[in-house]
């Protein structure tokens, strides 16, 4: 019979020396390799104004960072995932990129989107900063959600106290988009009884559908002239508010229209013409009251993108530069960077000065805008 007498297994000198510097050459590349962040938002669809320029502003960051030196030497690297502007697809979008190893998330740009990410992916230990999600729902919470534009509280009511007390208004309707509830039906309920407080009385109220409804603009303005409002407050994209100036034009309706931030784009002025002429606004940005430094990153974009940026290419830019600050002063880690944003703070920036509290939110003023000869014209600046 045969016998096999199994050897003791023994590493030599030599062989345990070239693990060992195969060992820390691996960790030697580990250390170069890039810093992932996310983007998700919305790219596609009559909401993608803000998805899409979110987008390319958080992406000229990161070439200028790059092009600086990176981040401790290390480039950034962002991955780009659509939401869909759906619960589901802003879900699929934040798995896909955590599974990718991002180090956080920039987004959502929508609040409802936000919100849904947030309560599922609330374990999954992923770090988001949003440019442009403004929800009070989010407020106040100590999470793993940061912002850089402040909750849309402070607007709205800053919008009906212009109403009713600039202007005199008396009379309001709301016409508000019910897919993304997150943001509209705070601001939307925020401005009615900001409204009613000074005097003001609600005489009408419309709901317009998700993103493949038609809406029949035409029932909504007649449905409106028979409660004779002095001002319409419009809590929608910008598509929607163009297509319900036009029909306003065409109808020679009398009344005011205002607007949340959601729809301060240029894709406004462009689809809504001559017809959103004296839409007003208050704002968090304004481009003719921008901070020093604006003026360069704006061309900076059009020579990368070929149009001008708008309030969420702005946003998004300053939310890499949040999550590059929180990295430098980590010590180049990106672990732990929920413990280091809270209390950044920024002397200068392309939004001006701002800090992030211990709840990840941030305060502003705010601008009353309204749109002159297809440009968004400051009339009133918040101190």
């Amino acid at each position: 019979m045969l016998e096999f007498k199994v050897q003791p297994f023994c590493l030599g000198k030599g062989l345990i020396l070239l693990l060992i510097l195969v060992f820390s050459l691996t960790l030697s590349a580990c250390s170069d390799a890039p810093v992932k962040i996310g983007f998700s938002g919305t790219l596609k669809g009559k909401y993608s104004d803000l998805g899409v320029q979110g987008r390319n502003g958080a992406l000229l960051a990161v070439e200028e960072i790059n092009d600086a030196g990176g981040l401790d030497g290390r480039k950034l690297e962002l991955l780009v995932r659509d939401d869909l502007n759906t619960p589901e697809g802003a879900v699929k979008a934040d798995k896909e990129l955590v599974v990718a190893g991002v180090s956080a998330i920039l987004g959502h740009m929508t609040s409802s989107q936000s919100l849904a990410a947030i309560g599922e992916m609330k374990d999954s230990g992923v770090l988001y900063i949003s440019p442009t999600t403004s929800t009070p729902l989010l407020q106040g919470i100590k999470d793993n959600f940061f912002r850089v534009i402040p909750t849309l509280s402070e607007l709205s009511k800053g919008l009906a106290e212009y109403s009713t007390g600039k202007l005199g208004m008396k009379r309001l309707a709301v016409i508000w988009d019910t897919s993304n509830k997150a943001f509209t039906v705070p601001y939307k309920d925020v401005f009615i009884s900001t409204f009613e407080e000074n005097g003001g009385k609600l005489v009408g109220e419309a709901r317009i559908g998700k993103q493949k409804d038609n809406v029949d603009w035409q029932k909504v303005v007649e449905e409106l002239k028979a409660v004779k409002p002095d001002v319409v407050v419009m809590v929608t994209s910008a598509r929607d508010l163009a297509a319900f100036a036009q029909y306003c034009k065409i109808n020679k309706t009398d009344w005011t229209i205002a607007s949340s931030m959601w729809a301060f784009t240029k894709e406004l002025v462009q689809t809504g013409g001559k017809s959103v002429e004296g839409v007003l606004f208050v704002v968090h940005f304004a481009e003719d009251n921008a901070a020093p430094g604006y003026n360069e990153f704006k061309q900076k974009f059009i020579d990368r993108y070929g149009w001008a940026p708008n309030f969420a290419a702005v946003f998004g830019y300053q939310a890499v530069q949040v999550f590059a600050e929180a990295v430098r002063l980590n010590g180049g880690s990106t672990k732990g960077l929920d413990k280091i944003i809270p209390g950044i703070s920024f002397d200068t920036s392309i939004i001006g000065p701002f800090s992030i509290d211990d709840f990840g939110d941030v305060k502003g003023v705010g601008h009353i805008v309204f749109v002159k000869n297809g440009e968004f014209v400051t009339v009133a600046r918040g101190e």
